[in-house]
């Protein structure tokens, strides 16, 4: 019972990893993070970082087709990393009076520095 127990544990593990995006991103350097939205449904998309490691986290949008009513489109992100090292950006899509998300993802961030 035991090994059956850590084997789905395992998968779950797995599972849980593959849904990060890893992005390598250089110091002081700013990078996008862009993901398909639709402010018309009243879902947005929020994140929540490590300010210490990483300032901005201002919002963009652009849409897919400009005019077109109920449209998508795509919400941007910009981040500069401030600090070397690793850490974390999450996102979730949802309306602003619900609790829970209709999606989130995940983004580690590997900054180093290149010179």
């Amino acid at each position: 019972m035991l090994g059956v127990i850590l084997v789905l544990l395992a998968i779950y593990t797995a599972i849980s990893q593959a849904d990060i995006t890893v992005i390598q991103v250089e110091l002081n350097k700013p990078f996008n993070i862009t993901l398909e939205s639709n402010p018309t449904t009243g879902y947005a998309w929020t994140v929540d970082f490590n300010h210490k490691m990483l300032i901005g986290g201002e919002k963009g949008y652009s849409a897919s087709r400009p005019g077109a009513v109920g449209g998508s489109g795509q919400q941007v992100f910009v981040f500069t990393p401030i600090q070397e090292g690793q850490t974390e950006i999450s996102a979730a899509y949802k309306r602003p009076w619900e609790e829970s998300a209709a999606e989130e993802r995940t983004f580690r961030v590997n900054c180093v520095v290149n010179d």
